[in-house]
């Protein structure tokens, strides 16, 4: 018989707040951990004059692909790393890809409709975590150690401190952000 047992490691959960709110899609990882491996595959969707999701978080080597499921042309373009990108115009059905392949803060847009925006957030670490429309977040089977725990938001807003987990045990964290 297969015995189901949770994997070994630290596991960090907790609720980011900004404002005494708790705030969606806020980017929490481990800084100092080994090399993740990349993501198998990652979707930033073109729908209804929206990028699915708003937010996404992959680690470095990972391909996103941008499909575009809308009636309308779509140009996604991004400044990733100070370097811009531009997948020029393409139309519903067809899609393009970019590799990420160092860490950082990518910010899309699309040429032609400038409300559009979505960000994609390329981490070095295999402990991320994108927090729900609750605030919360969990980061599982963590290696004891001590990492720097930052977390990101699309304010600006921006947190950072040192952590120290210990193995199978389990740390619950209140994250307060600083509105900008």
């Amino acid at each position: 018989s297969t015995l189901f047992t949770q994997p070994p490691g630290a596991e960090v959960t907790g609720q980011v707040l900004m404002l005494g709110k708790p705030v969606r899609d806020a980017v929490v990882y481990l800084e100092g951990a080994p090399k993740p491996s990349p993501l198998p595959k990652a979707v930033v969707d073109q729908r209804n004059k929206t990028f699915v999701p708003h937010v996404l978080v992959v680690t470095v080597g990972t391909t996103v692909e941008f499909p575009n499921n809308d009636v309308v042309l779509h140009n996604v373009f991004a400044y990733y790393e100070a370097k811009r990108f531009d997948l020029g115009m393409y139309r519903r059905g067809t899609s393009r890809s970019v590799t990420f392949d160092k860490p950082g803060i990518v910010a899309l847009l699309c040429n032609i409709h400038p409300d559009m925006s979505a960000y994609i957030f390329v981490v070095d670490t295999p402990y991320y975590a994108l927090t729900v429309k609750n605030g919360q977040f969990r980061i599982r089977s963590i290696v004891p150690g001590t990492y720097t725990l930052r977390v990101w938001h699309e304010s600006g807003a921006a947190l950072s401190q040192e952590v120290t987990l210990k193995g199978n045990e389990a740390y619950t964290l209140s994250l307060a952000l600083k509105g900008k």
